[in-house]
């Protein structure tokens, strides 16, 4: 499990595996090595798939600020980890994000579930 900091409002993030949905959400991000945006074209309660231009480098740290449409201030990542890079396209694992952070995201994900509609199995 990704770092615990109860008395400073922030809570681990579980660690599990959960459904990535196709979303495309402006994305900003900062680093030991600069500041950059992108769009996420894939995301979870746990982690992004995102395009960038700007360079980012595998196994860097960085903060990441997700703009969903569904609320006027981004969701902030306090630490997330860069886990692959395909040329300009990166994946992110998220670490640590505040309470609130991890439960605007997850009713945002919520809604996107609950608009796709069912397939037939038959």
């Amino acid at each position: 499990m990704a770092e615990h900091e109860k008395g400073r409002g922030t809570v681990a993030v579980e660690q599990t595996r959960e459904r990535r949905i196709v979303v495309k959400a402006p994305v900003s991000f900062e680093g030991k090595s600069g500041t950059g945006k992108g769009t996420t074209f894939n995301l979870s309660i746990n982690g992004c798939a995102l395009e960038s231009i700007a360079g980012v480098n595998m196994d860097a740290t960085i903060k990441l600020s997700l703009h969903i449409p569904t609320d006027r201030k981004p969701v902030t990542v306090g630490r997330a980890k860069v886990t692959w890079t395909a040329g300009n396209d990166v994946g992110v694992e998220f670490l640590n994000m505040n309470e609130t952070g991890k439960t605007r995201l997850r009713n945002y994900l919520d809604q996107l579930l609950k608009s796709v509609p069912p397939t037939n199995k038959s």
